[in-house]
């Protein structure tokens, strides 16, 4: 995902941009800082470019999986 600093312009993965904290107290928007004028970016830590991309939060094998008592299984039955 690409960010785009509103006051400077420069762009960049949110790698480049630091983390600065959670923008509410519950869910996935962050504010992130721009390295160059240090402005806070307000963003969505979910969004993705690809939702299939393994790289996606929640992908990976477990992804769609329905997880009951009935189909768990204990460290002991593995």
């Amino acid at each position: 995902m690409v960010i785009k600093c509103h006051k400077c312009g420069k762009e960049g993965s949110k790698a480049e941009f630091k983390y600065l904290h959670l923008a509410e107290s519950a869910g996935p928007n962050s504010y992130r800082q721009c390295p160059d004028c240090h402005a806070a970016i307000y963003c969505d830590e979910l969004e993705t470019n690809d939702p299939d991309s393994k790289s996606a939060w929640g992908a990976g094998h477990l992804r769609g999986q329905i997880f009951t008592k009935a189909n768990y299984k204990s460290r002991s039955d593995k």
